[in-house]
């Protein structure tokens, strides 16, 4: 008997069934059955469940032609695993619509031709099942302690895979996202491209089990399945594990191997993730070093991260900081910490997810990161950064929002691609100076790399801030008067007008508000600024006194 599964099939053989018949639904005879029910009534439901085992005499169906197919079709509908009828006082034999019924959905009807006590036999069957779940939870345990001594004894994720084959005899797949894939046993590269292309497939659909943490089944074949469950390590699925299934569902015991493996193979990839963060401090004294204009020499430093100077390609680098801003209390230290030591594995996992080498370093509530690009060619677009760090920063925020009770508040900023490593410092310096004005500018949504910040790379390049904030109170301080005398809005007015190229029905939609109120706005604004206020050389300073403004605000 498969200790998995109790059937019809393994129920015919027992001595009780002797004197039974299977008269129709032949073909369902390996229908798991998980427990066995005597329903003398005349509706199935809501009594049944799936694969239930029904018995009974036929009484409340025997009389009409209409309930008895209605009885049998809710037990079809219900999924259970087959009805067992005793001929005799309400069925000399069972009817012929009934037994084409049956046939029709391959659905098990069982005839006891010799009075049978029913009692008799819930209490074998029950008994049968009782032991064998009994026997699947000791092989679970057994299971589960060998997969934890595996896993505490390295990281070998490949053992795993085979103790699940044999302790299942089916075949094993191991899909990862950032390394190979692994099977066990091992399969032809025919097949294993195969089995590779469906695990891709199915991540596109947007019913995707990578964005939670159940398993999933979908379809190899015809007549094959992959019960699949994803590894979820702090938040982001890094791989797959599934079995290959012929021809039938998954159980239960089959869905709980699973589960133990997808936790031992996460706590693997931690420990991994984690021994890695230890091999990595001295890239983080490179960037500590960057940062104090210590790094001199290129190929020393090229060397400090294992990188060699290169004859004919070149390496990019690019700065970036991460700033968490999360309102921990001091008795919080301790959560503080743990977090940034969470965000630091979590944030070098899905950079290597998105194929970006990278160095990090974590300072208080800011992580300093450097990656690096080989390319043969004399010019990089920046694309080949900004893509996969918006993807990053997309998965980190999502990660953190699903994971975090806390609110948290992530703010980036990017520096500008360099071809040498000694010239790192100034992109951070351009990174830092984003990452400000992102901040100055919380209320708009920002590009968080510096190419992308037009005027303000040179407002964040002037030494005197101080001069900047007279130039935009010189020609924006009598609006900025009025509008705090007042309280009203003639300065959004003024940038709205602007943006919009002076186009005033335009203008009016976007402030939501009526035509004739923005004309008594516009005469305000002339009297304030002046009948010239839109001439070419007076409408650059007003921008540029915005855009400045903006970055200090008065109340």
């Amino acid at each position: 008997m498969n200790i998995d599964q109790l059937t019809i099939q393994d129920l015919l053989k027992r001595p009780l069934f002797h004197q039974a018949k299977l008269i129709a639904g032949h073909n369902g005879i390996l229908r798991s059955v998980g427990w066995i029910h005597i329903l003398e009534i005349t509706s199935a439901m809501p009594y049944a469940n799936k694969h239930d085992l029904i018995l009974t005499t036929g009484l409340g169906i025997h009389q009409f032609s209409e309930q008895r197919r209605m009885y049998l079709q809710e037990l079809i509908h219900l999924q259970a695993a087959g009805l067992c009828v005793e001929l005799g006082h309400y069925f000399k034999s069972l009817p012929q619509d009934m037994v084409d019924l049956a046939n029709e959905y391959h659905f098990p009807l069982i005839v006891f031709e010799s009075p049978v006590r029913f009692v008799d036999i819930t209490q074998d069957i029950h008994a049968l099942l009782i032991n064998k779940q009994y026997q699947i939870l000791q092989n679970l345990e057994l299971f589960s302690r060998k997969l934890q001594q595996l896993s505490l004894e390295s990281t070998n994720i490949q053992a795993i895979l085979k103790l699940l084959n044999e302790h299942t005899s089916l075949q094993v797949i191991y899909y990862s996202i950032v390394d190979k894939p692994s099977f066990a046993p091992s399969v032809s590269s025919a097949i294993a491209k195969k089995l590779v292309r469906q695990y891709q497939l199915e991540l596109e659909l947007p019913s995707s089990s990578s964005a939670t943490s159940e398993n999933t089944v979908f379809k190899l074949t015809a007549k094959k399945t992959i019960l699949s469950q994803p590894v979820i390590c702090l938040g982001q699925t890094l791989s797959f594990v599934g079995i290959v299934l012929n021809d039938q569902e998954p159980t239960e015991d089959q869905v709980l191997l699973l589960d133990y493996v997808g936790k031992a193979i996460a706590h693997i990839l931690l420990r991994k993730l984690f021994l890695e963060q230890k091999t990595t401090e001295s890239h983080s004294q490179l960037i500590h070093d960057i940062l104090q204009h210590k790094v001199v020499n290129e190929e020393q430093a090229l060397a400090r991260i294992g990188l060699r100077r290169q004859n004919n390609g070149k390496y990019w680098f690019l700065a970036g900081i991460i700033e968490i801003e999360q309102p921990l209390s001091v008795q919080d230290e301790e959560e503080f910490e743990a977090r940034n030591q969470d965000f630091l594995v979590l944030l070098r996992s899905l950079l290597s997810n998105n194929g970006i080498y990278n160095l990090l370093l974590a300072q208080n509530n800011q992580i300093h990161l450097l990656c690096v690009k080989e390319s043969f060619a004399s010019v990089l677009p920046i694309n080949i950064f900004k893509e996969p760090l918006l993807k990053t920063l997309e998965q980190l925020r999502n990660t953190v929002f699903q994971n975090v009770a806390r609110p948290l508040r992530i703010v980036t900023g990017f520096g500008s691609m360099k071809r040498r490593l000694v010239d790192a410092s100034a992109s951070f310096k351009e990174a830092f100076d984003t990452l400000s004005v992102s901040q100055s500018l919380s209320s708009k949504p920002l590009s968080p790399f510096y190419e992308d910040l037009g005027i303000y790379q040179i407002f964040k390049g002037m030494a005197d801030l101080q001069q900047l904030d007279s130039f935009a109170n010189y020609h924006l301080g009598s609006v900025l008067a009025y509008d705090q005398q007042y309280h009203s809005s003639l300065l959004e007015t003024l940038e709205t007008f602007l943006l919009c190229m002076g186009a005033k029905q335009e203008t009016a939609e976007r402030l939501f508000i009526h035509r004739q109120t923005l004309y008594h706005r516009l005469d305000k604004l002339k009297e304030l600024l002046g009948e010239d206020y839109l001439q070419p050389a007076k409408r650059l300073c007003l921008e540029v006194a915005l855009h400045a403004y903006k970055l200090n605000p008065r109340p």
